[in-house]
This record gives C-alpha cells, structure tokens and sequence, in this order.
C-alpha cells in the first residue's frame, strides 16, 4: 500500500506542484487588487489660529470619521464627514472625499470652502478655512494635535509653502 501512494504521489508530482504555485499566485493577485479599509475616528477640542492676527485663537470642537482604503492597484481614498463647532456652514456633517497626491492626502471642498490635507495615516491633519491659498488672504486654520501656534503654522508651512511668504 505504502508503495501505490509513493508511485501515485511520484507520479504527480508535477501536478501538485503545479498547483501549489497556482493557489499562491491566486493568492498574492487577490491580495494586491482587494483594497484594505481602515475606520478613522478623530473627536477633539482644536484651536482655530489666523495667519495674519497672532493673538487669534478660537476654540472648537472637531469631529471627523470615515473610512480611510487603501489599494495598490487604484488610487487610495478617504470618505467620510466632517464637523467643526462654532464654524458657519460646518456645525452640520459635511462629507469629504480626499485623494491621495505627492505623498499626502488632499481634498478641496466647494461648499463649506475649506482646504484639507492630512499625513499618510491621517495622522497629522491641517484645515484651512476661508477656501484660499492666496497668500494675500486673510487665511484661517486649524490644526488637530498641534501643541501650539507655532506648532500649526510648521503644520501649514509644511503643506502650503505659499503662505511661508506672510
């Protein structure tokens, strides 16, 4: 009996291999074209800073979720809403949708008028409301997890040069 299982198994051997390497290319394909989603949940009291006034700090409360996919085949996404307290237009959920561009995620909203942009993760966000990037506007912004003012505008600096030049 042990003999018929080692001639049965010698002679398709070739077959199992062949299968085996089949199921684990199967695998990696399905791998690298099913996107991963990621929830993102982010509640907490931020400060509102003005580029153009340094005494300007308004206290609001952000919330933002969503659903943060990422993929190797198509561009990564986030989709979620937005809240900010205290912000006209903003107080009711606003649905963003960011893509990701040079290494960070960005959205441009055309309603509410505010620029977004988050880190890989969207772990280091910036919002600049009044919609402008005119460095002649009076630019408003927000950014969660910044410690201080200075702190934020490295935040804003980092992600729109432009304004460097106030």
């Amino acid at each position: 009996m042990g003999e018929e299982n080692k001639n049965w198994f010698a002679r398709h051997r070739t077959a199992v291999f062949g299968i085996a390497v089949a199921v684990l290319i199967l695998n990696l394909v399905v791998l690298v074209a099913v996107p991963t989603q990621t929830p993102v949940e982010l509640s907490q009291t931020v400060t509102e800073y003005a580029l153009a006034d340094e005494a300007f700090a308004q206290a609001h409360t952000l919330t933002l979720t969503g659903t943060l996919t990422k993929s190797v085949l198509h561009s990564n996404l986030f989709h979620g809403t937005l809240t900010i307290s205290g912000l006209d237009g903003m107080e009711e959920p606003y649905t963003l949708t960011l893509t990701r561009e040079d290494g960070a995620w960005h959205g441009l909203s055309g309603e509410a008028s505010i620029l977004f942009s988050a880190g890989k993760e969207m772990d280091t966000l910036l919002i600049v409301l009044q919609g402008s990037q005119d460095v002649g506007a009076d630019v408003h912004f927000l950014a969660p997890g910044a410690a201080s003012r200075s702190a934020a505008l490295t935040r804003l600096y980092t992600y729109y040069p432009a304004y460097r030049t106030k």
